[in-house]
């Protein structure tokens, strides 16, 4: 499958083109999982289930008290993932996470 373009305007944005790569993790609760991210691939936008935690470039985890700035992040819609590999999800309950690539 080929990678999409991503809008670059707030209305484009709203009603984007369906992605040309989409892949998905079936996440049993608290059981991190790790998506690849597609060559050239430079956003990501992401739907589930129910809530998740990410982590571009490492492991996720479902935090507890973090002050350091280094908790995975909560229901993020869409990164820039240019700068890296891969996508750490976790979830507190099962659920379903897919991430649509776009360039």
């Amino acid at each position: 499958m080929a990678l999409n373009s991503l809008p670059f305007s707030v209305r484009e944005l709203a009603c984007r083109q369906p992605s040309g790569w989409v892949d998905a993790k079936s996440l049993a609760a608290n059981v991190a999982k790790t998506f690849n991210i597609p060559l050239g691939a430079k956003y990501v936008v992401f739907s589930s289930t129910s809530n998740f935690y990410v982590m571009a470039g490492g492991a996720a985890a479902v935090p507890g008290d973090v002050t350091d700035g280094t908790a995975s992040e909560l229901n993020p819609s869409m990164l820039m993932i240019e700068a890296y590999t891969t996508i750490g999800v976790i979830s507190p309950a099962a659920s379903v996470v897919t991430a649509s690539y776009y360039i």
